[in-house]
């Protein structure tokens, strides 16, 4: 598939009969409430931290047309797949083989999924015997097997390594859990009993969200409130099409490279084209370089995701998430290229990968809209998986983690420090880490100096060093530490990634995409990357300056070396 797009609407159609303003704001609220409901019952109910402290999930409900009508904010990188996911699962679910308490689980990157840990379950929302939509929970499994713990192989090559693939199977059918396939998932993952806590958050989560759909169900009667949810879309359609109109028209061109393919050392060239006519957007990612024998590829819906983000944040982030917003954009990416890449091939560096879509954007849009183009941030989501067994329980243990960096500055103000750009998952916390896993968290700190120097200066990036009690089994899967993140306008490239392994025999450095064994007692250092500057750092208030040096944010050596200070 070269390209594709959304069904297109009328927009300029009035709103549906009795759907005021005032109604459809409540209800477009109504829909969104619903949605953030099941994810705060999934995070409460989950047993892994990944879900319940990083908060790495997402929750969505669809309508009687089965397009996309709300999703949760918590995990923002999967803005693109949800709308796909439902859609394969009733190609090969048709709608008429649907009971109430069913419950389908999907977590194949070929079938609308993202990657193998982002397990999907997709339940119906019948009224009577009339099934009116459908709601889905995804949620990060911190292990689905595969040759790596943590099922982020930074080696992998080929899909099959990298953990159970679930083909869209039936988990419940008419409410009850199918114990047979629940035994088979649990007895290929090295955590059954967090998997099956796991699973069970997201049956419930879904659980809620079908009864606050039927409620609204039995208040509106299924026919008014499908009326209700079409005008919600298309609004979203409109506000989409109105930001972009704002836009100049014309044709726009971005790239940007991802340091190597996993396996070697090559870069990975990402090109895009962008073409502004009137109220609709084409994307072309013709360029690209074709897909690469090793991790560093992504599926079509994991693009899509990321796509979908940076429009979201560059156009007006207050339009509501839903199909709408898909339907004045074209995406091409042509099949075989490393940002649409076919089967068996690997996705464990797909978020890489797919995340520095967002750089190529915003190097294509910053002549368009300056004002709203930040210098690169941090460009990495920075995964970190290590596992093997715990010496104070005797059982196998898999820890799943991203890590934030620099955010690039802005025109107004400095980038944040330390933070995920592209996700909105949260740090596991010292004392959380030193509770479930055998470690020791030696330094968790900013990262001095690796801020992108400037007039506004880069966010910092992190340091984290992590000492084992066991033997364990490591996966980085980053990116980052050749093309560093870019200043504008006069600004400074930020630090770039480092990661090393610190022994009796002194620091070892590691690639950004590997796999390897630590032994008990070593040291694991991450050091993320920072955010480009804008503007000449010679121009920079001497009074942020002091500050910055007080904070330990910047050197007083740097200070006086690259301010002038």
């Amino acid at each position: 598939m070269n390209g594709r797009t959304f069904e297109q609407s009328n927009s300029r159609t009035p709103l549906v009969p009795g759907v005021d303003p005032v109604a459809l704001e409540i209800m477009k609220g109504a829909f969104k409430a619903i949605t953030d409901e099941m994810g705060i019952a999934l995070q409460k109910a989950s047993y892994s931290p990944n879900i319940k402290t990083r908060m790495d999930h997402t929750c969505s409900i669809f309508d009687g047309t089965r397009q996309l009508l709300a999703q949760t904010a918590h995990q923002i990188g999967h803005l693109g797949a949800m709308p796909f996911v439902i859609k394969s699962v009733l190609k090969e679910h048709p709608p008429e083989t649907w009971r109430p308490g069913d419950g389908v689980l999907v977590n194949d990157p070929y079938r609308g999924g993202t990657h193998i840990p982002d397990i999907i379950l997709v339940s119906p929302v019948f009224h009577g015997d009339r099934l009116w939509g459908f709601v889905a929970s995804l949620a990060h499994h911190s292990d689905v097997g595969g040759m790596a713990p943590g099922s982020m192989a930074g080696t992998a090559h080929e899909i099959f390594q990298e953990g159970l693939r679930i083909p869209s199977i039936h988990l419940l059918r008419e409410g009850k859990i199918q114990e047979e396939m629940l035994k088979f998932i649990l007895a290929n993952v090295r955590t059954p009993e967090e998997r099956k806590g796991d699973l069970a958050a997201q049956i419930a989560a879904n659980n809620l969200g079908i009864r606050r759909l039927q409620e609204l169900l039995q208040r509106y009667g299924p026919d008014r409130l499908q009326d209700i949810a079409t005008e919600v879309i298309d609004y979203a359609e409109r506000r989409m099409r109105a930001a972009i109109v704002k836009m100049p028209d014309g044709v726009l061109r971005g790239e940007d490279f991802m340091d190597d393919r996993g396996n070697s050392d090559t870069p990975i060239r990402l090109a895009a084209t962008i073409t502004k006519k009137g109220d609709t957007l084409t994307i072309d990612f013709t360029g690209t370089d074709p897909q690469v024998h090793g991790p560093t590829n992504a599926s079509y819906y994991m693009t899509m995701s990321l796509v979908m983000y940076t429009l979201r944040c560059l156009m007006d982030p207050d339009i509501p998430q839903n199909e709408g917003c898909y339907r004045p954009v074209n995406l091409v990416i042509p099949e075989g290229t490393c940002l649409n890449c076919t089967f068996p091939t690997a996705v464990a560096a797909g978020w890489e990968i797919a995340r520095r879509t967002i750089d190529v954007l915003c190097r294509a849009f910053l002549p368009a809209i300056p004002e709203k183009v930040p210098a690169g941030s941090c460009g990495a989501m920075n995964q970190v998986s290590f596992g093997g067994m715990n010496p104070v329980t005797g059982e196998p243990f898999a820890y799943y983690e991203t890590h934030g960096g620099g955010f690039g500055a802005r025109r107004t103000k400095d980038g944040m420090d330390g933070v995920h750009s592209v996700s909105n998952t949260l740090n596991t916390p010292v004392e959380e880490l030193e509770l479930f896993y055998p470690l020791t968290v030696e330094r968790y700190q900013l990262r001095e100096d690796s801020e992108g120097a400037g007039r506004l200066r880069g966010g910092l990036g992190l340091m984290r060093e992590l000492t084992f009690h066991s033997d364990v089994t490591l996966s980085i899967i980053a990116d980052r530490a050749k093309f560093r993140p870019w200043g504008i306008e006069g600004g400074h490239d930020a630090e770039g990634q480092r990661y090393a392994v610190l022994g009796p025999d002194g620091e070892r450095r590691l690639g950004t995409k590997v796999m390897t064994r630590l032994k008990a007692g070593e040291t694991l250092r991450i050091w993320t990357a920072g955010g480009g500057g804008v503007g000449n750092p010679r121009e920079r208030n001497r009074a942020l300056v002091e500050r910055d040096v007080a904070d330990g944010k910047v050197s007083p050596e740097r200070a006086r070396a690259v301010y002038g200070q």
